[in-house]
């Protein structure tokens, strides 16, 4: 005897391996297998992201959780501040030349790297400011983005202002300089 099922619309009985009803003509594959390009376009493009959210989140967490256990001391004692690093100041123009002539030796040499520099503010938004038309070469595309943690940083600027900023440099993704960590300095 030949397995059978439902189907799911008509409630006929029909073959188990069946992708079709041949009574109603129900398409009965799973939604991936309807809608291959749709199914790739979410592997590919929405669960990364959203899984590196909660990568990046739990291990944050780990950190902080290990920093705090390691590094309390009693309340009796006066905590002191740890010095900030002192930022390396740059020509904006010297950081986006370098990922324009090659984005590997650039990140080898600019990634993790605490810098300063001065720029025109071309966006604003909720995430931070974007800088525009840094790079000495005509027509480039190269921009940086700065994530800036403390929003009522933000409050006060406007588009076309020049700032300083401070941030960590990261890696460039699509012409694209991530600086995180970013502060305005004036």
């Amino acid at each position: 005897m030949e397995a059978t099922k439902k189907c799911k619309d008509c409630q006929s009985e029909i073959d188990a391996k069946a992708k079709k009803c041949p009574h109603c003509q129900t398409d009965l594959r799973s939604w991936p297998a309807r809608h291959p390009i749709l199914a790739l376009i979410l592997a590919f493009v929405v669960i990364p992201p959203v899984v590196g959210l909660f990568v990046t989140g739990s291990s944050s967490q780990k950190k902080d959780t290990a920093t705090s256990s390691t590094t309390q001391q009693p309340k009796s004692e006066v905590q002191q501040e740890l010095p900030k690093p002192t930022p390396m100041k740059i020509a904006v123009r010297d950081l986006a030349d370098d990922f324009d002539a090659n984005q590997v030796a650039a990140e080898v040499k600019w990634k993790d790297k605490f810098v300063e520099f001065s720029a025109t503010i071309s966006n604003i938004t909720e995430s931070g400011i974007s800088f525009h038309n840094v790079a000495t070469k005509d027509f480039s595309l190269t921009q940086i983005s700065c994530r800036v943690e403390d929003k009522t940083q933000l409050l006060p600027l406007k588009n076309g202002q020049t700032v300083t900023v401070r941030g960590v440099v990261g890696t460039q993704t699509i012409g694209v300089i991530e600086v995180r960590q970013c502060e305005i300095a004036s």
